[in-house]
């Protein structure tokens, strides 16, 4: 190992060698369980498939004949199931066929269910889909180096002793494959996880990476027996796609976000948390989701039914304490707003995510840190102490050069842990509000942080209000003591503490940040142990010398069912006592027409509730108004009240030509229709035209759309008075390449910007455009080059990449998989510097005689000018690879004259 450098806060080193796995025949564990447990391994076309076992490496005194499944002429998969094991105990064991037998390997069955003695661990790596190897030359792929990194640092800590008496369990939250074909199972996952597979069993979630190439999850069915599994007896309802079990006193619930939504799934976890939170063999819940809970880059490429279904429901119980997502390929960890539970993203090492490469970036404060490093974490559950803690160790960093990148060496990035039943945090107080009316700007000072533990201080929150209740906030913010957010660029790329330095124990209240009016603020402390204080006493303060004038009314939802109430609340109101909040109907006049309804405000802030007097299948809108007057002080909020109708195809993808019928049930049947309006996918229905309208005069029927284009398309229902939405909307396409992509020319200088442009696009988070030689197929070929599109239907991306010479093509592919939406668009790149080998002119002759080193297929054109500022072409030549040579005319009535050669 090479000296260390120092820079910043972090030590760097050369890169360690990769060692790799021995040869041979390496099997694979799952489903460890104190009784049994599952083996596997690959042959290319062995028939018989034992396993020999026992307690002795001397002794294999037991032998299970198991199954063999050919998923084809080269491929047999062999499992076998040990059964009547002892809990918590060494075997010793080794796989054969008539062909072949593997050395003798050693693994430990899990504890006894409820089991509460000693250490509970695992390793969690995830997102580890790359198949190609990182560069020319290297020997390993991206994720079984990561591998070895944390297995090399798991056994130095432990006295380096074998991984099988470190951890219990390897936890992988999903795109275990690039695309879910044999080849890539067999050799990416299986194939780059063998230095540990033959001793501890790995437990897989479904991610979107898996579906692709294998959409019904056949031969993720065929690899895994999670069907096998359940905890208190419920087996997930779609079998290997999502499942539950427990190890010792931990119960880990593997969901599907590729599904999300799935009322049995949904329900499945609501009978989960039912059953653990009362169970007393169960002190601790991990979940594991592929798409995340939260993310700071590619917004919005979360799973919503894991944000706002999922999570909520496991967070009932306190014993749910850790959601580990992945998809994004960086590590981020960050705390639920409210409720004492944590969320990580284990990004592993796959595709390149970095710092700018998204477009649209976030700083959220239910995130504590997002790193972009290739990283790997390290949970333990000490069942003495009642601790559950997670370490975070960075390994790499996509944007050092390959023969570099290497060299964190296993730096710890992040801690974090809980400890159930530990006392929370002292109430605060606010210290320094004023007693009489101030200006902006003003801090809000908090008192210091005071405990009964030995926690110290992680965040902050502060709350500004116009009511006392707090029912309409004008400040809501959490802040922590740190804040990892983006990173110092080239060349280092460390990530940055962006609150490194800040007293989190102040916060201003920026010059005109709020109107004038009286206000009241509270604040509380949150530990690191992920508890929360009582909220302080709140204070009142009045503002005044404000320029802000900004008065909102706001509502909870857009659509109220019939019989519902209708609360507004409203903010920075003038503060007459005669404000009042009234409903119209869409193109009412007030002054001119009576309101619905109406009700006086109490001072500049609250809410009121309105019922009765609406006529179902109606649009109205909210106003806000001043002083017994018919002065509007706020923007006007629309709702619609009546039903919102459920939208549904039988499908998502149709072919050029096919009918298209979208089903509708749940209408409102009123005198002047409620519509369903057709758009392209990016549109916005508050402002574009709809393509098609079709009335909705039965509560319940279908819609045929004929003859469509290719295309992406969304239905949604809009009232029948204007644009607004009142139902979700259902999705579909027509025909297969749908999107139009086109580069400026095709052929490019080495090192010369490619700018691509596109139209019709699925408009997805994750849409991007790839790279690929020409000959090569995506998802097996290797990728030379993406950019993600930034969610656009239509957009120009320019891609700045140092193409080697060569020829490709670009396609634009969506949601991050390799489902090809557009055309191909061939192009070549050629040498941006040559020269002529020679230009002779034949004597007697207006001849010239030239040779020059061509790239194949680039356009070679000889110009000629008199005074190296005006240039005429020539002659045109198609370079074929080889030094061409060629005879051309140069008669010219010049004097003097100039010849080049350029590339057209």
């Amino acid at each position: 190992m090479g000296a260390f450098t120092v820079r910043g806060q972090w030590v760097f080193a050369d890169p360690l060698p990769f060692v790799g796995a021995p040869g041979g025949l390496r099997p694979y564990l799952h489903l460890p369980r104190p009784d049994s447990i599952w083996v596997s391994w690959w042959t290319d076309a062995d028939t018989d498939t034992y396993v020999d076992y026992g307690t002795s490496e001397a002794a294999l005194n037991q032998t299970v004949t198991g199954s063999r499944h050919a998923f084809d002429a080269s491929n047999a998969y062999h499992s076998t199931k040990l059964t009547g094991l002892q809990p918590d105990t060494y075997y010793y064991y080794r796989v054969r066929t008539e062909n072949v037998t593997s050395a003798t390997f050693r693994f430990k069955t899990a504890k006894a269910l409820g089991h509460k003695t000693g250490k509970f661990r695992a390793l969690i790596i995830g997102d580890n889909q790359i198949l190609a190897k990182e560069s020319a030359g290297d020997p390993y792929h991206r994720y079984e180096k990561l591998m070895e990194r944390a297995i090399t640092k798991l056994r130095a800590m432990h006295g380096d002793a074998p991984i099988e008496e470190i951890i219990d369990v390897i936890l992988m939250p999903g795109d275990q494959v690039d695309v879910g074909t044999l080849n890539h199972w067999r050799n990416l996952h299986f194939y780059c996880s063998r230095l540990v597979s033959p001793n501890v069993a790995i437990m897989t979630t479904v991610g979107n990476h898996e579906t692709y190439q294998d959409p019904g999850l056949g031969r993720y069915r065929e690899l895994f027996r999670y069907e096998e599994v359940n905890y208190s007896g419920l087996n997930g309802a779609d079998g290997d796609s999502y499942y539950a079990h427990q190890m010792s006193n931990l119960v880990f619930i593997h969901t599907n976000s590729e599904i999300g939504s799935n009322a049995a799934q949904t329900q499945w976890v609501t009978d989960l948390k039912d059953a653990y939170k009362d169970d007393t063999s169960v002190d601790w819940v991990v979940s594991i989701c592929h798409r995340p809970y939260q993310a700071e880059q590619y917004l919005g490429d979360i799973s919503g039914w894991l944000r706002n279904t999922a999570m909520p429901i496991l967070n009932e119980s306190d014993k749910h304490f850790l959601n580990i997502g992945a998809h994004h390929h960086i590590y981020h960890r960050g705390q639920v707003r409210d409720e004492p539970h944590y969320h990580i993203i284990s990004g592993g090492s796959s595709w390149d995510q970095y710092w700018g490469q998204s477009g649209r970036e976030a700083d959220y404060d239910d995130v504590q840190k997002t790193i972009n490093n290739w990283a790997w974490q390290f949970l333990e559950v000490d069942h003495a102490t009642g601790k559950a803690e997670v370490t975070c160790y960075a390994e790499a960093h996509c944007r050092l050069p390959a023969a570099s990148r290497w060299i964190y060496n296993s730096k710890e990035v992040d801690r974090f842990h809980r400890i159930r039943g530990k006392a929370a945090p002292n109430k605060p107080q606010l210290t320094n509000v004023p007693t009489e009316e101030a200006t902006l700007p003003l801090t809000l000072q908090s008192s210091a942080f005071s405990t009964s533990t030995d926690e110290l201080l992680n965040s902050v929150q502060y709350q500004v209000s116009n009511s006392p209740t707090f029912n309409t906030l004008e400040l809501d913010k959490i802040v922590d003591f740190e804040n990892f957010y983006g990173d110092t660029g080239s060349p280092d790329y460390l990530p940055v503490d962006i609150n490194s330095g800040k007293n989190i124990l102040q916060y201003e209240l920026a010059v005109n940040s709020l109107p004038n009016g009286t206000y009241y603020a509270r604040i509380r402390h949150r530990d690191r142990n992920v508890n929360w204080s009582s909220w302080s006493d709140s204070a009142s303060f009045e503002i005044t010398g404000s320029s802000a004038t900004n008065p909102t009314i706001s509502l909870p939802q857009t659509v109220y069912p019939s019989g519902a109430s209708v609360t507004v609340d409203y903010a920075f109101g003038p503060g007459n006592a005669q404000d009042w909040i009234g409903i119209y109907k869409k193109g009412d006049n007030p002054g001119g027409v009576s309101s619905t309804k109406w009700s006086y405000v109490s001072g500049t802030a609250g809410q009121v509730t309105l019922s009765g007097g609406l006529t179902v299948g109606t649009e109205y809108f909210v106003g806000f108004f001043e002083n017994n007057g018919y002065t509007e002080v706020a923007t006007r909020v629309p709702f619609y009240y009546g039903s919102s109708p459920t939208l549904t195809t039988a499908k998502y993808g149709h072919d050029l030509g096919e009918n298209v019928v979208v089903n509708f049930s749940g209408a409102d049947v009123v005198a002047t229709a409620n519509k369903l309006h057709l758009y392209r996918a990016g549109s916005d229905p508050a402002s574009a035209s709809p393509l098609q309208s079709f009335d909705l005069t039965t509560a319940s029927g279908s819609w045929t759309l004929a003859g469509l284009e290719k295309g992406y398309y969304f239905v949604v229902a809009q009232a029948n008075t204007g644009t607004l939405v009142i139902s979700d909307p259902v999705e579909f396409s027509v025909g297969d390449r749908i999107a139009t992509l086109s580069l400026e020319k095709t052929t490019f200088h080495h090192g010369e910007d490619i700018n691509a442009s596109f139209i019709n696009g699925p408009a997805n988070p994750k849409d991007w455009l790839g790279i690929y030689r020409s000959g090569e197929e995506p998802g097996i070929g290797d990728l030379i080059h993406y950019v993600y599109v930034d969610g656009l239907a239509n957009n120009n991306v320019p891609i700045v990449e140092d193409l080697p010479v060569g020829s490709y093509y670009l396609c634009l592919f969506t949601n991050d998989s390799y489902t090809e939406v557009s055309n191909r668009v061939s192009f070549t790149v050629h040498s941006a510097v040559f020269k002529m080998d020679s230009f002779n002119v034949e004597p007697g002759t207006n001849n010239a005689q030239l040779s020059w080193k061509t790239d194949q297929g680039v356009n070679y054109t000889l110009q000629r000018s008199s005074n190296l500022t005006d240039w005429e072409d020539i002659s045109s030549f198609v370079g074929d690879g080889s030094t061409m040579q060629a005879t051309t005319s140069i008669t010219t009535q010049a004097v003097k004259a100039f010849y080049r050669m350029i590339i057209k």
